[in-house]
């Protein structure tokens, strides 16, 4: 059950980024850096920082050091690449690798321990939370066509299983 449950999630994740860079990318690098604030500044911001995050949980996970920027571009498509990778990292994990623990540093070098399903539950939720600001960006920005990317939305498109 946990694991699909995760691979859903993993699922999910990607296609709600898919949908946000999709939109996004059709907009012009002005709006793209234009002051909207919340956790950060801008929609390219926020969108870098879940970019930046995903790479930094799916390096954890994988035993990897943790890259931070992800990478040095800051062009919004390239937080395709860093969800494809952690979704192809939880569909290429079984049950007993998502309940195992991992040793890990935060950025600013403390250690935690904690299983890897706990670690990826809240990569998602993250990733989630700031989908969510970059609505209200959008919205204090006055773009239009805000993509739909609540989870049901992605549910309701899948085969049901």
């Amino acid at each position: 059950m946990i694991t699909s449950l995760l691979h859903e999630y993993a699922d999910y994740d990607l296609w709600a980024n898919e949908r946000f860079v999709e939109r996004l990318g059709r907009e012009s690098d002005s709006v793209l850096d234009a002051h909207a604030p919340s956790s950060f500044p801008t929609l390219r911001r926020t969108l870098l920082h879940i970019r930046d995050a995903e790479c930094a949980w799916a390096c954890r996970i994988a035993g990897e050091p943790v890259r931070w920027p992800a990478e040095p571009s800051l062009e919004v498509v390239t937080l395709l690449a860093h969800s494809k990778r952690l979704r192809d990292l939880v569909h290429g994990m079984d049950g007993a690798a998502l309940l195992s623990d991992r040793v890990y540093r935060d950025l600013k070098g403390n250690e935690h321990r904690s299983t890897v399903w706990r670690m990826l539950m809240h990569c998602f939720n993250h990733s989630t939370q700031h989908r969510g600001q970059i609505i209200t960006q959008m919205r204090q920005l006055g773009l239009e066509g805000i993509p739909a990317n609540d989870l049901i939305v992605h549910q309701r498109a899948q085969p049901r299983s």
